[in-house]
């Protein structure tokens, strides 16, 4: 039995150590979604405002990228912008406790949208469904009808 000590706490850190590696590279493709859209910079960007509105999201902001790069010389990035939306009844919700105030690190929702070096148009953004499990309570279920509100939103401009 003494033998198989050893073994067994070499196998565990050695197991430990893998599903830590195999997590902090898998993580980042996770927290993040990227599709590509049917439509061009333009056209998705137009699509993208009109649906928002269209189900009851506020923009808060919208930022141009390019433009702002462009400002401090940085000529020749490709076409970036980026959607600040907020749904104020969610935002209710969650911040009267106290407690929930931590996730305005990640307020308000964002939605990206950009062009790559060969024109394919993208869109970019937080998996909130993945992220509202982590949460749990008043935060996760917010969280969860966000993710299904920006699916909503973005139905029709992303491929399948």
């Amino acid at each position: 039995m003494k033998k198989f000590i050893p073994g067994l706490i070499i196998g565990l850190i050695a197991g430990i150590l893998i599903c830590g590696i195999v997590v902090w590279k898998t993580m980042p493709k996770m927290m993040l979604t990227v599709t590509k859209s049917n439509f061009d910079f333009e056209e998705t960007f137009s699509h993208i405002e009109d649906s928002i509105i269209d189900h009851d999201w506020d923009i808060q902001r919208i930022y141009d990228i390019q433009e702002c790069m462009n400002f401090y010389g940085y000529e020749g990035m490709k076409k970036v912008s980026i959607f600040s939306i907020c749904k104020p009844e969610n935002v209710s919700v969650i911040l009267k406790d106290d407690k929930n105030k931590k996730v305005t690190a990640i307020m308000p929702c964002r939605i990206a949208v950009y062009e790559d070096s060969e024109g394919v148009v993208h869109i970019s953004r937080l998996n909130i469904s993945l992220m509202s499990k982590m949460f749990g309570g008043v935060i996760e279920e917010v969280m969860a009808e966000v993710a299904k509100d920006e699916a909503a939103i973005l139905d029709g401009i992303i491929e399948k």
